[in-house]
């Protein structure tokens, strides 16, 4: 038995069981003098030992396991399990770049120490101030650059456009690093199209989609057929960039395709055009399953059982094994998931805060909200954003109020903001976690809201009263977001929060206490000594560790613990360095 076959048999049977799946009688069997010694060593590892009580097969097969595991780490060559057929070949040179890299070595640094460990926001918008620069990463943070992307798949598309020649022809050589691989960046669309990796052909289309969609939309659908359904879904998702009924026959040939995910996306995308034939087709069953009662109140009855022509335009018949409720909720929800919301407010004549009240007294209230918080995922109704946030966070809607925010103007977005804020600064904690969920990974609020933003904390935090629960998991969770998306012109007085004394520190500090007069002195210290004697005298209740630690993490605010403390620093150093930097990278060019 070979070492690999070995730790095959080792894996089947600690994954299966010991006791349903035995290990090879070879190995189980005694020690065998005339075996290697990698196997010896397993051997005797299976073996019972006296020593240990309760020896059992399980832990004689994890104990064989942890023996084989290290054989196999200390004893692997690279390509002893390849056999090559002939030499491998040298991989052709990088090509040139097509832009430079910065030449100042503190922006390197920063720029090393962000991708290291940087939060998430803070490397994007990193990235994404460099290629606004028309620069790409320098060569060595490549590989840390890569291996960022690797592990975060919302990075990619800021770190595609910076990564440079040098980066796509590692992308080449290394499996891990292949959505990175593609065509120059210099190369015509043509190319990027039959030559560039998925992650560059969605960028084409999705670039295509927002200036000539019939153009996007041709090109594939000519390719459709070569394609693999994990290709063809992020370029079927494109077409929602520029969506039209232009888009519907190949949207309405799509509800027949062979994937499940495709066909799905038809039917949403198809929901987002009120006039076509699919949209027209559900309002109509969904118009069947409305009526008025006796005080001409609209109520919503759905069928016992679906119609087989329901299923091709993406109801499902047959609850799946999550749903909750019973199959007449289960038709219900995906009806309404694929109805246009712009039916709910025609039909029932309300708007969409009155059709909200109107669901809360169905019996079918749940199916009703969460259709809903699904079909605007997608339909993303900016006059539906009121009433979103009257569903609860049960509802989940906390990924689609963001969806619906980023629909708004800048200027509205903010508007609606510092409204929430403003109105009731005991929930500035709740106004942060919005803007932050609502804001893309790059993206940063106005210099003018940031300034606000900054005052209310300074407000809420930094007076004499706190306002708010300022010491709490969410409290840090909402102060790191801020360091990472205010305007960079208003971090210096964000800092002033923990930099400078508050006039809460200087109401901690004791004040010096009057001195006894002589007379009085030697009474003060015998009652000071009688008092010490007494506090001494009980046995001191030693802290468990859990109480230690929480004792030590109990403060007022949020940097009052130095971890924290220490992490806002870092952040905000960072962006006022990178700023510096950049701004002199821009003075150069």
């Amino acid at each position: 038995m070979s070492n690999a076959q070995l730790w095959a048999a080792l894996q089947q049977s600690a994954m299966v069981g010991s006791d349903r799946l035995a290990v090879p009688p070879a190995l189980a069997s005694g020690v065998d003098p005339s075996a290697t010694g990698s196997q010896q060593a397993v051997q005797a590892a299976l073996q019972p030992r006296a020593d240990l009580p309760g020896d059992s097969p399980a832990q004689q097969l994890l104990r064989a396991s942890a023996v084989a595991a290290v054989f196999e780490r200390v004893g692997w060559q690279p390509g002893a399990q390849v056999r090559l057929t002939a030499p491998l070949a040298v991989p052709a040179a990088a090509p040139a770049e097509s832009r430079t890299a910065p030449a100042d070595a503190r922006l390197h640094t920063l720029m090393g120490d962000v991708l290291k460990d940087g939060p998430f926001e803070l490397q994007a918008s990193m990235l994404r101030t460099l290629d606004q620069a028309g620069q790409r990463l320098p060569h060595d943070l490549l590989v840390p650059a890569l291996e960022q992307g690797r592990q975060s798949v919302e990075l990619r598309q800021w770190l595609a456009p910076v990564l440079g020649e040098r980066g796509r022809w590692l992308g080449a050589l290394n499996p891990q690093w292949g959505y990175a691989s593609g065509v120059e960046e210099t190369a015509d669309p043509e190319l990027v199209w039959q030559e560039g990796s998925v992650e560059q052909r969605v960028a084409l289309l999705r670039s295509e989609r927002a200036t000539d969609a019939a153009k996007a939309r041709t090109r594939l659908e000519g390719s459709l057929k070569e394609l693999g359904a994990k290709e063809r879904l992020p370029l079927v998702q494109a077409l929602a960039v520029g969506l039209g009924m232009d888009d519907e026959p190949l949207l309405e040939k799509l509800l027949s395709d062979r994937s499940k995910e495709i066909r799905e996306n038809a039917a949403q995308m198809l929901s987002c055009l009120p006039d076509s034939a699919h949209s027209q087709r559900v309002m109509g069953w969904m118009q069947s399953m409305l009526q008025q009662d006796d005080k001409g109140q609209w109520i919503v009855e759905p069928p016992e059982e679906g119609s087989k022509e329901w299923e091709r335009d993406g109801i499902a018949l047959k609850p799946d094994a999550y749903h909750r409720g019973g199959k007449k909720a289960w038709l219900l929800e995906q009806m309404v998931q694929l109805t246009p919301v712009s039916f709910w407010t025609r039909a029932l004549g309300l708007t969409p805060l009155e059709v909200m009240e109107w669901s809360r007294r169905s019996d079918w209230k749940s199916s009703l909200r969460q259709g809903w918080v699904r079909a605007l995922q997608y339909q993303l109704d900016v006059e539906w954003i009121d009433a979103a946030q009257t569903m609860g966070r049960d509802m989940r809607h906390d990924a689609l109020l963001p969806a619906l925010m980023a629909r708004l103007s800048r200027e509205e977005r903010e508007s609606r903001w510092i409204a929430q804020f403003e109105r009731d600064r005991h929930k500035l904690i709740d106004a942060i976690e919005g803007m932050s969920q609502s804001l893309g990974g790059a993206e940063l609020l106005s210099p003018a809201l940031s300034a606000r933003l900054t005052e209310a904390l300074h407000v809420a935090v930094g007076g004499k009263q706190i306002t708010g629960n300022w010491h709490s998991y969410r409290a840090d969770q909402a102060l790191l977001s801020c360091a990472r998306m205010l305007d960079v012109t208003a971090l210096e007085r964000f800092a002033d929060l923990w930099r400078k004394p508050s006039v809460l520190d200087a109401q901690s500090e004791p004040e010096p206490e009057p001195q006894p007069e002589p007379a009085a002195a030697a009474a003060v210290t015998a009652t000071a000594a009688a008092t010490a004697a007494a506090v001494a005298a009980p046995a001191s209740i030693p802290l468990t560790p859990q109480q230690q630690a929480r004792l030590e993490r109990s403060r007022v605010r949020p940097w009052d613990e130095e971890r924290m403390r220490g992490h806002l620093e870092r952040i905000v150093d960072l962006r006022l360095g990178l700023h510096q930097a950049f701004v002199a990278l821009r003075g150069q060019a």
